[in-house]
């Protein structure tokens, strides 16, 4: 990528609308160049033929359309697929494709690496390197489609590498494009941010975006949840509720809560009476993860057992809840494995 170009897919409409205004272009060739973009997903200027030449080669000079690196591609047993790809600094990221049978869901990550440290995480305990641009996030949907073309992306969740709200304005940008009539065109309802628990970006979601939200909870004191996500000592329990009843009161919709179950840590029935207490104040569905184990981490998986009594209590208080089914874990591409190693691409038994 020329460094001396602006990478167009970091910008939104209304800024494309007034870059292109300073050049001396039509308002309308803004709406022209994201259908170009992002309907039929070209990658040079000279392609966008609805546009004057004129226009199209002050575009290619001050302009360019990047396209992410894939570096490595694994395919698991349940067809589950992992993309890194290598970013133009050299940091690399991780995106995992999970087809179904009635949808596709991408993961995206938002950040190269994440400084939350959550002690359960792969990417957290390898550190932080840098956020994702708009671009990049983006980016990571239009390389896997193109891998994909006879296999639509129908869901997009924010959960792979990274906290999406520590960097909420290319989260939120890349929502927009993702969403908008010029953009991908999807729903709203169709993309999913998780988040740790940054309060004051939660209540900023709250105000600009339509999206779903997913929260990583995962304990219900303060101390344990600190001890698992550090996040807590800024942001703890009370005030992140507080946050979450607000999001109540505006959307009305229901909370997805994520609860990653760790053996002898947060398994046991007496946290599934007390996830019950802590969240009948507003509708929600929680999302139990049996831990994913991976290297870094002494943790383990619960029992079989343990996690059936878990859901059955919260079933029997008519708390609807699932237990994640765990995709691609052979390749290190569920959750909370993300960053690990990579091995090539290979036909798995």
């Amino acid at each position: 990528m020329d460094m001396n170009k602006v990478d167009i897919k970091n910008l939104s409409l209304k800024e494309l609308g007034h870059a292109l205004k300073d050049l001396g272009m039509p308002a309308y060739t803004a709406r022209q160049i994201f259908t170009w973009l992002y309907k039929k997903r070209v990658t040079d200027f000279e392609q966008m033929t609805d546009i004057a030449k004129p226009f199209r080669a002050e575009l290619a000079k001050r302009f360019c359309i990047p396209a992410l690196k894939l570096n490595k591609k694994q395919v698991g047993r349940d067809r589950t697929e992992k993309y890194q790809f290598v970013l133009a600094d050299g940091a690399s990221i991780e995106s995992v494709l999970i087809p179904m049978e009635r949808w596709h869901t991408l993961c995206v990550s938002t950040q190269a690496g994440c400084a939350l440290g959550c002690t359960f995480c792969l990417t957290g305990i390898k550190g932080f390197k840098r956020n994702l641009t708009v671009s990049e996030i983006t980016g990571q949907l239009a390389a896997v489609q193109a891998e994909n073309p006879d296999m639509p992306v129908s869901h997009i969740v924010f959960m792979g590498m990274g906290e999406p709200f520590a960097n909420e304005h290319a989260t939120l940008g890349a929502i927009d494009i993702l969403t908008s009539e010029e953009g991908y065109q999807y729903s709203n309802h169709r993309i999913t941010v998780s988040t740790a628990g940054l309060v004051p970006q939660v209540r900023r979601f709250i105000r600009e975006s339509k999206a779903n939200l997913a929260v990583s909870l995962n304990a219900l004191y303060d101390d344990t949840r600190t001890a698992l996500m550090p996040i807590n000592a800024t942001y703890p329990l009370a005030e992140l509720m507080a946050a979450l009843e607000d999001y109540h009161q505006h959307r009305r919709g229901r909370i997805t809560f994520e609860y990653v179950m760790i053996k002898g840590i947060n398994d046991g029935i007496a946290h599934a009476i007390q996830l019950a207490k802590l969240l009948k104040r507003f509708p929600f569905k929680v999302n139990l993860i049996p831990f994913n184990e991976h290297r870094g981490t002494d943790y383990e998986r619960p029992d079989e057992d343990h996690i059936r009594a878990f859901q059955d209590y919260l079933q029997k208080h008519t708390i609807a809840c699932t237990v994640r089914t765990t995709h691609g874990e052979e390749i290190e591409a569920a959750c909370g494995q993300l960053g690990g190693k990579n091995i090539a691409q290979e036909e798995l038994p």
